[in-house]
């Protein structure tokens, strides 16, 4: 199974409060950057990441499902965060499980193929 780590999960890990999953993880280039621009050194912030997990670009395809979910969504009146949007997508289109807090807020996007990732309990 691959797992894409939300910001909240990696300011969470930063802080010594939350582990990594033990399977293969990836972080959107959306949550790069989320992470690091309010960091004073960012270019080693970024660095530390990409050593951290793989780093999932923003494809095409991805682009085209977070905008095929936000027509869908305008449509109804439930508006999603762009960002959020786009990390989501990213998870659907990459087959990648979405390790994050905000199961709430993400679980709208189960209905377009979203899966959440549920921590193993030891």
């Amino acid at each position: 199974m691959k797992v894409l780590l939300d910001t909240d999960v990696l300011i969470d890990f930063e802080k010594g409060v939350e582990d990594l999953p033990e399977e293969e993880c990836y972080v959107s280039i959306i949550s790069v950057y989320e992470f690091i621009r309010g960091r004073k050194d960012y270019s080693h912030a970024k660095k530390l990441l990409e050593e951290l997990a793989g780093i999932a670009p923003l494809y095409n395809n991805v682009i085209l499902k977070a905008t095929e979910i936000w027509r869908e969504l305008t449509r109804r009146g439930e508006k999603i965060d762009d960002r959020d949007l786009l990390i989501g997508a990213t998870a659907i289109v990459l087959n990648m499980h979405l390790y994050t807090r905000n199961r709430k807020h993400y679980s709208r996007l189960q209905k377009y193929g979203l899966k959440l990732y549920r921590k193993q309990r030891s």
